[in-house]
């Protein structure tokens, strides 16, 4: 074979390789891309006309209380130099809880009711930090708005009047899932009891303690008379979970769905008292979407960021970190370095 054939068949097989290696990058699923990549650690995202709110935490206690309706146990509350890294902030806000002192601390914020919000936020939860009851990175709904947070446990909301959710790290799993109320969420034995509903349950979502994470939760609400409100998790820039209607399948096992799960579910019969067995098709049902409202007054206003552990051991601190918290009518993504 000649040298200038030979040439020429390597200059093709080169080109079709490069068209190739082109098609396998073009089919590659891309991170999402939000409104923070347009902006470097953060520095000038408020005057993007989708942000709604931002709490940078680079003022006094007392000026970022201010911006707050309501500040729970200001006195385990301070200034520290920990920051995410990216950010174009010196400072963030730590919660400093002990158990002689109290539960913990909140941060209440009402803004303008939304149909749809993206709520992100960094947080980081110290290495010896014990068992979590509750925590927000927290988003909800009261029609009227109050100015301060107005949950009860242990029933389903009035779906004119409010809804709330979580992103919780699950006490001693040390795990990331929702911790959701709304009007139509499950009970649970032995009396139908419906404490915080959970959607995600996989073990690979370990919470990282002694590290930043970022956190971001969009909420949907539905339409009057539909179940299509719709949830999502991202986890460090990576989609974690999405639910509305007919998506993901799975199965119910009393207050918890199970995606990609199928065969023998529960649930508990209002009506009935009693628990009710059902099966599933294989790899699970299509998930039933939310009806968060069934007044349209009822609308996402406000964000809520709180630390409540009731079983602290005396003479411990339990520290977690809050920074870089948006709020936009769209996605926002991580910090960009």
């Amino acid at each position: 074979m000649s040298r200038p054939i030979r040439n020429a068949i390597v200059k093709v097989a080169c080109l079709w390789l490069i068209a190739i290696q082109g098609q396998l990058v073009i089919g590659v699923p891309q991170k999402d891309s939000g409104i923070a990549a347009n902006f470097v650690g953060d520095k000038g995202i408020k005057s993007d006309p989708r942000v709604v709110f931002v709490e940078s935490f680079e003022d006094s206690l007392d000026e970022i209380s201010s911006r707050w309706d309501t500040v729970r146990d200001k006195e385990i509350m301070s200034i520290s130099a920990e920051i995410p890294q990216g950010s174009s902030g010196k400072q963030s806000l730590l919660m400093s809880q002990v158990a002689e002192k109290g539960t913990g601390g909140d941060l209440y914020r009402v803004m303008e009711g939304a149909e749809r919000l993206y709520t992100r936020m960094y947080v980081r939860i110290a290495e010896d930090c014990e068992p979590i009851h509750h925590f927000g990175t927290c988003v909800g709904g009261n029609n009227p708005a109050t100015r301060w947070p107005s949950v009860k446990a242990g029933q389903p909301t009035d779906g004119a009047k409010t809804f709330w959710l979580g992103i919780e790290p699950f006490g001693e799993l040390w795990q990331w899932d929702y911790y959701a109320y709304w009007c139509e969420m499950r009970g649970s034995p032995p009396r139908g009891q419906t404490w915080g509903n959970s959607f995600i349950h996989n073990p690979k979502l370990t919470v990282k303690r002694g590290e930043w994470t970022c956190i971001e939760v969009m909420v949907q609400m539905n339409d009057i008379g539909k179940s299509n409100g719709e949830l999502a998790l991202w986890i460090n820039g990576e989609k974690v979970s999405h639910l509305g209607l007919g998506f993901p399948r799975g199965k119910w096992e009393f207050d918890k769905f199970k995606p990609g799960i199928g065969g023998e579910g529960v649930k508990w019969n209002h009506e009935k008292g009693a628990r009710e067995h059902f099966t599933t098709a294989p790899g699970g049902d299509p998930f039933e979407g939310f009806r968060f409202r069934t007044d349209a007054d009822l609308k996402i206003n406000y964000v809520w960021l709180y630390t409540y552990i009731t079983k602290g051991t005396a003479g411990h601190v339990n520290r977690v970190w809050f920074d870089d918290v948006v709020v936009a009518r769209e996605y926002i993504g991580p910090l960009k370095n």
